[in-house]
């Protein structure tokens, strides 16, 4: 990979989740590609999906990576649908969904051609319930139109209880056994286009410019020959139902295990292939091969595909990805040994919008944004894409109507999983560099399946546009933002060190200075003891520190000047 022929100026990008609002996405990459060489790549679900691809492209720069995305547009314009394949035990139920997205139809006709198509779909559990209901009230009914009157009484309730019947199994076996989504991404037997997965693993390859028969792209081809310095990075995120938190995908620690069987049934084969050579079976207790269980290959091994199949599980439409761990809070050691089932869902449950990808305190080349907005006419008018410019421009939330139960539960679950991405998007720094498209939800991506071929290249319109936004930013004043947000930050942070390291709280506070705490403990800690020259060498540095923020105290300070707002906050948090 020489990217000979790469742009001198270098971004990265970030673009959040929305199943097929991905369709904005390509033509945004490739009119970034134009100025810029695309060194940290990431996003969530949908987003996660144009990231794998646009890490491909960039990879293969040279070879015409990005002249492979801008066909994308055309492909998907004509199958999108054909991506969603259903397995055939919930294809009544997928079918119905696609009626409800019929704008043509009144709500009532929406409902009454809903309902025909679970009729016809399940039509053995139909009749079923149907036949034995018209035979119970014929026999049961007086006379001619008493009987026909009791027929269709107990028909209607056959056919109710036996589809009841038929649904609760659906939700209660089938999507279970389906890992909770009514689609794996595979091709299903009888299909003439490919499932979702298929298409995206053939196509990473393309752009990237290898044989689809072969081994698939994966992340240490991407990084180069130093992974501390990768050529291109490409991160994203997914969801660990089972352990309730997030991954940032490729994995930092891998403690997970696949099954090959399992692996198959979401996978093409040679992606699995390559899985399996790349990695170890996993041993029991005894020392011997657990049957089908292999550790997942390390973080530079793992196929781009599939940790972008791990991100785009939307629940209930996209199977989860089932990976294993042992479990090393259990009390029996027995127990801790055994693989236990842990499901990956959609990033965008923890992270929809992970802005935060790729930040440094300041900034050495800019972090671009890709934000699917909800399309409100009283706050967007006639322009669906836009960059903000103004220095308070998006500094507020917009406030949204919760006038039914519908959206009241849409914004309990939008707030649970994206008040920080909200809030982070605000931010001086982050909130100039964010392209906002605005989306119809009603037509326009999103769980809209059916979307026209029009409507489709209307997004991709706004994609374009979007990529060619970035051409008015203005990386200097977002550099001199960042600078002004960390240095106020970073006094505010070393002036409330200080106050702990030289003062021991008053009444309520632990009666000795922090510092003075630190050179009576260091010497004979219980954990994580250190040898005299590294305490030493510790000791000096805290102090130098401390020097500097005694000095730092003296005015003018940096809260003194004009610093952008809303104020921020400087955390030490879990890595993941």
């Amino acid at each position: 990979m020489s990217n000979a022929s790469a742009p001198k100026e270098e971004c990265d990008i970030v673009m959040k989740g929305g199943i097929t609002s991905g369709v904005v996405y390509p033509l945004t990459v490739v009119e970034l590609s134009k100025r810029y060489r695309l060194r940290n790549i990431g996003g969530t679900s949908a987003g996660a999906l144009a990231a794998a691809i646009t890490a491909a492209a960039e990879y293969n720069r040279d070879g015409g990576g990005f002249r492979r995305i801008e066909a994308i547009p055309d492909e998907v314009a004509t199958r999108l649908k054909g991506f969603f394949q259903p397995d055939p035990s919930m294809k009544p139920l997928f079918d119905a969904l696609l009626v409800l997205q019929d704008k043509t139809l009144s709500h009532s006709a929406l409902l009454v051609e809903a309902l025909k198509t679970v009729l016809l779909g399940y039509g053995s559990w139909t009749l079923a319930g149907l036949l034995p209901g018209l035979a119970l009230g014929w026999w049961a009914g007086g006379g001619f139109l008493g009987k026909l009157f009791a027929a269709a009484v107990c028909g209607a309730v056959g056919v109710t209880v036996a589809l009841g019947f038929r649904l609760y199994r659906v939700v209660t076996r089938d999507l279970p056994a389906h890992d909770f989504g009514i689609c794996s991404g595979k091709t299903q037997p009888g299909s003439s286009e490919e499932g979702l997965t298929d298409w995206l693993s053939r196509t990473i390859d393309e752009v990237a410019g290898r044989d689809t028969t072969g081994d698939p792209l994966t992340f240490a081809e991407l990084w180069g020959p130093d992974p501390d310095k990768p050529n291109i990075r490409l991160d994203m995120m997914t969801t660990n139902l089972a352990m309730q938190r997030a991954h940032r995908l490729p994995l930092r620690q891998n403690l997970y295990m696949f099954r090959r069987a399992e692996f198959l049934r979401l996978f093409p084969a040679r992606v699995v292939d390559a899985m399996v050579r790349s990695s170890s079976p996993v041993e029991g207790p005894d020392g011997q091969p657990l049957d089908d269980y292999y550790h997942l290959p390390m973080r530079e091994k793992l196929p781009v595909v599939v940790a972008a199949r791990m991100s785009l599980s939307f629940p209930g439409l996209i199977a989860a990805v089932p990976l294993y761990a042992r479990d090393y809070t259990l009390l029996d050691p027995a127990e801790r040994e055994k693989p236990r089932r842990c499901l990956f869902s959609d990033g965008g449950l923890t992270s929809n919008f992970p802005i935060h990808f790729f930040d440094r305190f300041l900034p050495a080349a800019p972090t671009f944004a890709v934000a699917l907005d909800s399309y409100r006419p009283a706050q967007h008018g006639t322009e669906r894409v836009h960059l903000p410019k103004k220095a308070r421009e998006n500094i507020s939330q917009p406030v949204r109507d919760i006038a039914s139960f519908g959206a009241f539960l849409g914004s309990l679950m939008d707030s649970a999983k994206g008040w920080q991405d909200n809030l982070q998007s605000t931010l001086p720094g982050y909130r100039e560099r964010i392209v906002h498209v605005a989306l119809d939800d009603s037509k326009e991506g999103g769980l809209n399946l059916t979307m026209s071929e029009e409507t489709i290249r209307e997004l991709v319109k706004y994609g374009r546009a979007a990529g060619q936004k970035f051409g008015e930013f203005d990386f200097d004043e977002h550099r001199w933002r960042r600078f002004l947000v960390a240095a106020n930050r970073l006094e505010e942070s070393l002036d409330q060190m200080l106050e702990v390291y030289e003062d021991d709280g008053g009444d309520d506070g632990p009666g000795e200075p922090f510092g003075a705490f630190l050179r009576r403990y260091a010497a004979e800690p219980k954990d994580y003891r250190q040898d005299e020259p590294w305490r030493q060498m510790a000791l000096q540095r805290f102090d130098e520190l401390m020097k500097l923020a005694r000095a730092w105290r003296a005015s003018p300070t940096f809260r003194d000047g004009r610093i952008p707002r809303p104020d921020s906050d400087l955390r030490i948090t879990a890595r993941f």
